[in-house]
């Protein structure tokens, strides 16, 4: 018995010897910001690479403030939460464009609406579009009509629904609205 708790003793004392110390994780020193840019469209699309068909890794919202790290070519390097990603400079616009953008209340087409040629056509169609926070047209209204042709009046609410807009920010929250578009004949 004596010699069989020696042998424990004596095992459990070569595995405490033998266990290995802890993994250290070495982190590089983090890249320092070279500039400070907003988010200019509806959805930045981050990418892994800065080239096209690179695997997209994230994603910002219009107006949020991002770090940019390097720039190469048309392509910014840019923070992320889990590093760093590639996005097109062309969708960042610097802070003084930003603010201007975020405290005009009026709305801005990312798509327009595509014109309803009627050369025969005389008066105005005036119609309203719910956008949701996307700025997705989901609804479209028919108000006056004094062109006397529902079908292109019909045609005109189709364009308005197919029409994209930035969406509206105000205090950092995306807000539906209503949009009023008139089209003269």
């Amino acid at each position: 018995m004596k010699r069989m708790f020696a042998l424990l003793v004596i095992a459990a004392a070569f595995l405490a010897c033998t266990k290995s110390a802890p993994l250290v994780v070495v982190q590089p020193p983090a890249k320092k910001a070279i500039d400070i840019a907003y988010v200019a469209v509806p959805f930045l699309k981050v990418y892994d690479a800065p080239r096209a068909g690179a695997a997209q890794i994230t994603q910002y919202g219009i107006n949020e403030t991002v770090s940019i790290l390097a720039k190469r070519g048309e392509w910014c390097e840019i923070r992320t939460v889990d590093g760093s990603g590639w996005a097109l400079a062309s969708e960042l616009m610097d802070g003084a464009k930003a603010k201007q953008i975020s405290e005009d209340p009026t709305p801005r087409f990312l798509v327009p609406a595509a014109p309803v040629p009627d050369a025969r056509a005389r008066g105005e169609i005036d119609l309203v579009a719910k956008v949701n926070t996307d700025g997705d047209v989901i609804e479209v209204k028919m108000g006056k009509n004094t062109t006397n042709n529902n079908a292109l009046a019909a045609a005109n609410a189709n364009a308005l629904l197919q029409a994209k807009f930035y969406p509206m920010v105000q205090k950092g929250q995306r807000m539906t609205f209503f949009y009023e578009h008139k089209v003269l004949y």
